[in-house]
């Protein structure tokens, strides 16, 4: 009898295990494995970093190139990369000196003719129609000095070389010609710390920690998947389970669920986006009461932004005052925009000869502003003020193509959002009569383009401080906010966000 309960509990005892294997604690078990699996959202079109503006390039740039300088996770400042060191010799020469020993995967030297190839036939040959060739359309010439120093000569004084070098993966010259730049799109040859395995057109990417990495303690992960999840609710359910120990990209809303969970951990992290109303002050698309300033500064005055940021956004946001973002250089704290003031409203709308209100067009393209703007525009009704919601949500494109011929009537709610960490990027874009442009105030462009031509940072602060000072004043724009990136991991993984939307895999690790 005893020895038939033993027979008979045995192959139950072994199918709990087996279950036990399969469905306990799968995070675990892919950690052990040493695979950190990342759920991303959108497919990745291309592994050739110059002919895609997809955000994921730069995560997987960093893990498979190297740069010529890095961003410092913590600080955001610029740190060396490849280049170990560089000075400037006049205002239009910078040279660098390459750190020694550097190799592509296959063993070929990273050196300044690579630095060269990259910039000058990689991005800037007309041929390739490289859509980052606007990004360096700064550098005149490339010249190679030695073997690890090269020079880059600029078109004029230009103070954002760094920030632009930061986003140059570096192409091995050797591998690319022999093979030809189309090959780059689906079999990638780099330098960093992670290798190329293999990719899953729509489905998935893998890559390999490189053991001759050049740089120490430096992916701590073996192995790094990329799973294509286009759907936010499939990702969390994920993330909850184990099958993926990483994701971003979830709205707002999903926070409590990403908190409720004892599986997972909610990260939160500020970015470098800024969501605003433009203004068509200058009557560039039609003449209406937005031409007034008192009229711009009323629609100011009669919306609550914190309102909206605590009960509409959940506080998964930060309400700005001016163009600039909090993250970059030039941004100035001390503006602080227009007080919430109904009556001061009306009172603004009287004095501009709308007392009893006006129909006014707002434009929008991305999910998230749409319930900020209803919010926005039940303020706006209250002192008279009746919104048309203009919805190109899903049709990003038309928009962008209407704001670029000048027909955005009214407001445009526009978000703007950039690796580079410096107010020239956004200010410039905005505000010297481009397609983006909705303000037309010479006097702004001709404090920008003093602003480019000078390597004197103090100078450039100050000049970005009177641009900013003078679009809020004259109410050119109503910054409205900077969503913060809402991420999870696995709680056995730890890992940070650069610049607030770039997940930080080589500096990752399992928890003990």
């Amino acid at each position: 009898m005893k020895s038939r309960s033993l027979t008979l509990f045995a192959p139950l005892m072994c199918l709990g295990l087996c279950l036990f294997m399969l469905l306990g604690a799968p995070a675990r078990g892919l950690a052990a494995s040493d695979t950190l699996v990342y759920g991303h959202q959108s497919k990745i079109g291309t592994l050739d970093h110059y002919k895609t503006s997809s955000g994921i390039s730069w995560t997987i740039g960093y893990l498979m190139w190297d740069s010529l300088v890095e961003r410092d996770p913590k600080t955001n400042k610029i740190i060396p990369g490849a280049a170990e060191s560089w000075k400037t010799l006049d205002d239009t020469t910078w040279e660098f000196k390459l750190h020694k020993g550097i190799k592509f995967h296959n063993g070929n030297p990273l050196n300044a003719e690579a630095v060269r190839f990259t910039i000058m036939e990689g991005i800037l040959d007309p041929e390739r129609k490289s859509n980052k060739a606007g990004h360096f359309k700064w550098v005149k010439e490339v010249q190679v000095v030695d073997d690890l120093t090269f020079r880059i000569i600029t078109t004029d004084p230009y103070a954002l070389v760094l920030d632009r070098l930061y986003n140059l993966y570096v192409y091995d010259p050797i591998s690319t010609k022999a093979n030809g730049f189309e090959s780059l799109a689906e079999n990638p040859m780099g330098s960093g710390p992670y290798k190329f395995v293999k990719w899953v057109r729509g489905s998935e990417l893998v890559m390999t920690r490189n053991p001759d990495y050049w740089k120490k303690d430096v992916a701590k992960i073996e192995n790094i998947k990329i799973r294509i999840i286009p759907e936010a609710s499939t990702r969390l359910a994920e993330l909850i389970s184990g099958g993926i120990h990483f994701a971003e990209g979830f709205p707002s809303d999903m926070i409590d669920s990403l908190k409720s969970s004892d599986k997972i951990v909610p990260l939160i992290a500020p970015t470098a986006e800024v969501n605003f109303w433009q203004f068509d002050s200058s009557g560039r698309a039609s003449q209406t009461p937005l031409m007034d300033k008192r009229v711009r500064q009323a629609i100011w005055h009669a919306i609550d932004r914190d309102a909206i940021m605590k009960n509409v956004l959940k506080d998964m946001g930060t309400v700005v005052n001016t163009p600039v973002n909090p993250l970059m250089f030039g941004y100035d704290p001390d503006i602080k925009g227009y007080a919430y003031d109904p009556e001061k409203a009306k009172a603004l709308l009287k004095e501009a000869g709308y007392e009893k209100g006006f129909e006014l067009d707002v434009w929008q393209y991305v999910n998230h502003q749409n319930f900020p703007n209803q919010a926005a525009a039940g303020y706006l009704e209250k002192v008279g003020i009746k919104v048309n919601l203009k919805d190109y949500i899903g049709n990003v494109g038309h928009m962008v193509k209407l704001r670029n011929s000048g027909k955005i009537t009214g407001v445009g709610n526009f978000e703007w959002i950039t690796a580079i960490l410096d107010a020239d990027v956004t200010l410039s874009a905005w505000f010297t009569s481009g397609t983006k442009d909705y303000t037309r105030d010479e006097e702004l462009g001709k404090w920008l383009e003093e602003a480019g031509a000078t390597l004197d940072m103090e100078k450039r602060k100050e000049l970005f401080k009177k641009v900013q000072k003078k679009v809020i004043d004259e109410a050119y724009w109503m910054p409205f906010y900077t969503l913060k990136a809402l991420a999870g991991h696995s709680k056995d993984l730890h890992v940070e966000m650069i610049a607030g939307q770039i997940p930080w895999f080589k500096g990752a690790y399992w928890e003990k």
